[in-house]
Order: C-alpha cells, then structure tokens, then sequence
C-alpha cells in the first residue's frame, strides 16, 4: 500500500478517508492510524500509540492487515463519480462548458446575499405561486396550443440546468473541484444532477449552502420570470409560456425541498442534523422499533443496529415515521395510478379514428407504465434479494 493512494481529512469534529476522490467517513482511532502511516510510522509504532492514547492493544500484524482490508477493496474501485440512487445516467455538461459561468455568479454565494435573497425570494415564490391566477389560453389541446406546451416542456430542461448550476457554483465558492452536470432517471422521475463529491469535505454549514444552491438560484429565476409575465407586455403565447414556467420552476422548488428522495430536501436534512447516511439510518431505525414491537419477526433483523445509529434521536425517528408514511400513500397513489391508467387503455383503443391529440396520450400513458414497470422489477428483485439474505 502507498501512502499516495489515499488522503485523510479532519474538520469539526468529523473524520473522512479519501481514495479514488470517494469520501468514507471514519472514526477518531481509524483516522489516527491512517494519519501515522500517512506520516511515515512503522506499525509497530502505531501499535504503541494505540495503547497509550486508546488503551487499544493490537500487534503491528494485525493493524496493517487492518489497513490493508479497508483500503484495497476501496482501490479496487472504478475511479467513476457514481451516482448510485439512479439507475440511468448521463453526463451532458463538463467544467470546461460552465466553469466561466459559474465563476461570473459565485459573488451570489457572499453570505450577506445568499441567505436574504433566499428566504426573500423563495418566500416570493411560494407565495405567488400559491395565488397564482388562471391564464387560460383558450384552444384546444394538441391542435392550438400543443406548440406552446412543447416550449414549455423544453424550458423545463432550461429550470433543471439553472438548478444544478446553483450546486456547481456553491461548491467552486468553497474552492471544491466540481465535476459533471447530466441527465439521469431517478426512480421514474426524470432528473438533471451535478457531481459535487467533494462537498463532503466541507463543514456541515458549507454543505447546507451547497445543498441550497440550486434551490437559491430557482427562485431568483422564479422571480425573473413572475416579473417578466406581469409587467412585460408581451403576446399571449409567450404570456402563457412564461405562466407555465413560472409555476414548474415552483413546483420543482417543492420537489426539491421534499425530504424523502434523494433530492436536496434529503441532503439538506442529512447535514442540518448530522445524519450520514441518513437512507440507512432510518431503515435500522425502523428495523430496531419493529423488532421492539414485532418480537416474532426478530430473526429477520439483524442485531447491531444500535452500533451505526441512535434509535432513539428525535430528528432520526421523526424522519423514519413520515418516510414510512409517505411510502404507503406512495404505493397507494401509484396503485390508484396503475388501475386509472391500464382501465383507460382500453377506451383509447376502440376509437376507431385517432387524431393526433389521442396517439400522443397513448404515447405518453405506455412510457409512464413502462418507467413504472421496470421501477417495480428492479424494486421486487432488491427486496427478494433483501429477504433471502436474511432467511439463508
């Protein structure tokens, strides 16, 4: 093992492993023992500091096979920026293409204008977009007005890239490297992404600001767009266009800020109550209260949950019950989904003469089944594998 194959980084309290620009938070003993072979000590020195600092006792074998396991499995990794909560994705935007961007804008990340222009101008948008009136267009769908919505849908992609800049900018403030900004599917959710691994090596404040960044840019857009709808004397088409707008980038805002996905509500949760691997966390959480409660289904649990959380943290319970219950309405919702959909296929079907407003339901109905089908196969196969594991 050379000592060039891995870094180590201490800040406020929290202990992370660096190697192949991957981040693995460790503990203080961990941390020490990586920190003296990165110094040039001999195991058996470190076997030595161990027992003084620890009262640890360990022969200089076992700490570097020690080390060795940990570290060479971790190598043997694909240098790849992964992004492992979707299972389609790829990179659009590298550094080269908005570094000067980013670079232009990363004065907005200054504290005394990120945090008032954020909670001015997202409280700005909620708000109006609550209220928001009716624009009604008047036509009918997919003969006047089918141009309109295909602009509309193409802004969104516009949204979603101002999103992810917000990220990439936040992070070059804090003189972090960013990577790429792509196109990927989240569950059935189509989604952009920014690569900013290297946030981890940041305090939980600067996390928080980068977790915020592309929300904080959304609603200076958001504003922008609700100015230039109101008080810019345009045609109706472009009106109705930026009306639509207006209320995507609102509602994405929402999306964003939803805890429960893997979207920036998550993130932001994870780090405001120091929670790492907040996904696993809540499903130890859960299982520990069910073995408490379920004493019959113990065997199916493993018994060292209590190593890797507290069950008893009030942020960690409060998340792991709205999260059960979000997955149930969840269900219940795309159940409901599946039933209204599959039930008017057939009716789309009899019609003898379909216009082109018809094919394109059709179109657009198989395309979310066929999401949601290969969403469940790839959900049932982790839960079988899930379950045999703990049966075998």
């Amino acid at each position: 093992m050379n000592t060039s194959d891995f870094d180590i980084i201490k800040d406020n309290g929290r202990y992370l492993l660096i190697i192949n620009e991957k981040y693995y938070e460790i503990n203080e003993v961990t941390y020490t023992i990586f920190l003296e072979v990165k110094e040039g000590h001999t195991f058996d020195e470190i076997s030595k500091l161990l027992y003084q600092k620890y009262d640890i006792t360990s022969t200089p074998e076992e700490l570097q096979k020690s080390i060795t396991d940990i570290v060479t499995p971790l190598l043997k990794k694909e240098k790849v920026h992964n992004l492992s909560f979707m299972w389609y994705k790829v990179d659009l935007l590298f550094p080269k293409h908005y570094k000067k961007i980013a670079d232009a804008l990363r004065f907005l990340i200054k504290p005394y204008i990120f945090w008032p222009v954020l909670v001015l101008f997202l409280l700005f948008n909620l708000y109006k977009l609550a209220f928001l009136p009716q624009h009604d267009m008047g036509g009918e769908y997919c003969t006047d007005t089918l141009g309109v919505y295909f602009v509309t849908y193409l802004c969104l992609f516009f949204i979603l890239i101002i999103h992810e800049l917000g990220h990439v900018t936040a992070t070059q403030f804090f003189k972090q490297k960013t990577y790429s900004i792509g196109f990927g599917l989240y569950l059935i959710f189509p989604v952009f992404y920014a690569d900013v691994t290297n946030v981890w090596a940041l305090s939980r404040y600067k996390r928080v600001v980068v977790n915020l960044g592309g929300i904080f840019f959304q609603s200076i857009l958001g504003v922008l767009l609700f100015c230039c709808y109101t008080y810019i004397d345009l045609n109706d088409n472009i009106r109705y266009i930026l009306h639509n707008v207006f209320i995507i980038n609102g509602i994405t805002m929402l999306v964003n800020l939803f805890p429960f996905f893997k979207f920036d509500g998550y993130w932001l949760y994870s780090d405001l109550f120091n929670l790492p691997n907040l996904s696993k966390k809540y499903q130890m959480c859960i299982r520990f209260w069910m073995k408490k409660i379920i004493w019959p289904l113990s065997s199916f649990f493993i018994e060292d949950e209590r190593k890797y959380m507290n069950p008893y943290n009030p942020p960690l319970i409060i998340y792991s019950v709205l999260k059960v219950g979000v997955n149930i309405m969840l269900a219940l919702a795309i159940i409901n989904f599946l039933g209204t959909y599959i039930n008017t296929f057939g009716s789309i079907l009899k019609v003898e003469n379909m216009d082109a407003c018809s094919i394109l339901k059709l179109i657009y109905k198989f395309a979310i089944l066929t999401l949601l089908m290969i969403y469940f196969t790839k959900l049932l196969k982790t839960l079988y594998k899930t379950v045999r594991s703990k049966i075998y």
